[in-house]
C-alpha cells in the first residue's frame, strides 16, 4: 500500500509533536542560561530553577508520548523519560532548603541521576521512532545526555575540592548544548511536516 501525506506515520508524529521538542528545547536553554549567569547563587535557587524545568520538561515530554502513542514506537519509553524527568523535579525542589552537605548533595545527585536514565530512554525512544534527521538528533542528544550523566557522577565522587560553582557551570553549558540539539531536531520536524503537506 502506497504512503500518502496523510497516511505517513512520520508525518503524522512529525505534524503532532514538533512544537513540543522545541518547547523542550527552550526550557533547557533558558536553564542553562541562569545557571550560567547566576552561578554563585545558593543552591537553594539552582535547585529551584532545575526543579521546575525538569517538572516542565517532563509534562511536556510525558505529552508528547500520550499524543502520538498511536503511531510512536518508542512512546513508553518517551513517557519513562518524562515520568523520570517530573519525580527528579520534586526531588529537586524538596530538598533544596536543607541545611548543610547532605541537602546539596541530594540536588547533584539528583541532577546525575536524572541525566542518566533520560539518556538511556532518550536514546531507546529514539531508535525506535521512523528513520529521519530528527531521529538522528534524538539518538545524539540521548548519548550526549549520557555522558554528561557520567561525567558529573565521577566529578561528584572522585574530584577532590570539585566546588558547587563549577558543577553549576557544567550543568549550565550542558543544558544549553542540549537545548540546542532538541531546537534542531524541532526545525528538522517541522520541515517534514511543510514537505509532506
Amino acid at each position: 500500500m502506497t504512503t500518502t501525506p496523510l497516511t505517513d506515520p512520520i508525518a503524522s508524529i512529525a505534524k503532532g509533536v514538533w512544537w513540543l521538542v522545541l518547547l523542550r528545547g527552550i526550557l533547557a536553554i533558558l536553564f542553562g542560561i541562569i545557571a550560567l549567569l547566576a552561578p554563585g547563587a545558593a543552591l537553594t535557587g539552582i535547585a529551584i530553577v532545575f526543579g521546575v524545568y525538569a517538572i516542565f520538561d517532563g509534562v511536556a515530554a510525558i505529552a508528547h508520548a500520550v499524543a502520538d502513542r498511536k503511531n510512536l514506537k518508542g512512546w513508553g519509553w518517551l513517557l519513562a523519560q518524562g515520568i523520570i524527568a517530573v519525580l527528579a523535579g520534586l526531588v529537586a525542589l524538596t530538598f533544596p532548603g536543607l541545611v548543610g552537605s547532605f541537602g546539596g548533595l541530594v540536588v547533584l545527585w539528583t541532577i546525575a541521576i536524572y541525566a542518566l536514565m533520560h539518556g538511556v530512554s532518550g536514546i531507546v525512544s529514539a531508535s525506535r521512532a521512523p528513520a529521519s534527521s530528527a531521529k538522528t538528533w534524538g539518538l545524539v542528544g540521548g548519548v550526549v545526555t549520557v555522558v554528561f550523566g557520567l561525567l558529573y557522577a565521577v566529578l561528584i565522587l572522585v574530584v577532590p575540592g570539585v566546588t558547587l560553582l563549577g558543577l553549576i557551570w557544567v550543568v549550565g553549558i550542558y543544558a544549553i548544548l542540549f537545548g540546542i540539539m532538541l531546537i534542531v531536531g524541532a526545525v528538522q520536524l517541522r520541515r517534514l511536516v511543510a514537505k509532506t503537506a
